[in-house]
């Protein structure tokens, strides 16, 4: 499983840089696939609650969010849309019984994905150092997941969560945010000197370790209550796309809004 995820990676992250680097265009086609993919991986976790309906619903509500960050348009309109379609395909189906859960489901994914995921990483790419940022967060995440596992298997011994994730550990969740706050400044020394000032990076590496870390976990919630393992099968190693990239749902949107505010003082 090791050796398995090892080269999943190895495989993804010279694609991911390169489109991140190629422009905004490819990058937004990039994330737009992203969205569409896990917001299928997360309408089929909730199966048995006939979500399958909603599928169209909830992905067009997830791309208007990605649409609106592309374009400038309102948030809230992607909101009310999101809103109202789930509300209106369950009436054509003319169902009560677990409509109003399959409304709130379709609502969350919408959200969780489409607005908390795809909305920020879209405005993330588009400031002035979007790219420096992305490679920056990334960094951070996919080194301290890697420390997190590794520790984790080799040296854990209390566990963090046994009831919603059993393999994290408290060793992992320490190393996680240590090693990934050592890549989030090794970034910073070539990318961000000029941009970030030196005392914003150990505050980020462990905000955005450890928000990543409850993002992962976020997403064990919801898998635990559907009784799944991973979330699907496309990533070898990894599970499904929403798991590996489950730790960026709510970290893009903290760095977005830190950088947004603080970033330059």
């Amino acid at each position: 499983m090791f050796w398995t995820r090892a080269l999943s990676i190895i495989v993804l992250i010279p694609l991911v840089i390169l489109i991140v680097l190629w422009g905004t265009f490819l990058y937004s086609v990039l994330v737009f696939g992203a969205v569409v993919l896990m917001l299928i991986e997360f309408c089929r976790l909730f199966q048995p609650i006939r979500l399958t309906g909603q599928i169209v619903a909830v992905i067009s509500s997830g791309v208007l969010f990605c649409l609106a960050a592309q374009f400038g348009l309102p948030v809230e309109l992607a909101l009310i849309f999101a809103l109202f379609v789930a509300f209106i395909n369950q009436i054509f189906q003319g169902r009560v019984e677990g409509a109003f859960l399959a409304v709130t489901i379709s609502l969350t994914g919408a959200i969780y994905i489409g607005w908390a995921f795809g909305y920020h990483l879209i405005l993330l790419r588009r400031l002035t150092v979007g790219s420096e940022l992305i490679f920056f967060l990334i960094t951070i995440i996919w080194s301290g997941d890697t420390a997190a596992y590794l520790f984790g298997k080799w040296f854990g011994r209390h566990k963090l969560t046994p009831q919603i994730s059993p393999g994290k550990t408290i060793e992992g969740t320490v190393a996680g945010l240590c090693f990934g706050t050592l890549g989030g400044m090794v970034i910073w020394c070539f990318l961000l000197q000029g941009t970030l000032s030196l005392t914003h990076v150990p505050i980020l590496g462990l905000l955005l370790g450890g928000i990543s870390q409850i993002s992962d976990l976020s997403e064990s919630v919801i898998k635990r209550n559907a009784g799944v393992k991973d979330s699907g099968t496309l990533i070898p190693g990894h599970g499904g796309l929403l798991d590996r990239c489950d730790s960026l749902i709510f970290s893009a949107p903290a760095l977005y809004y830190y950088f947004t505010y603080f970033g330059k003082l």
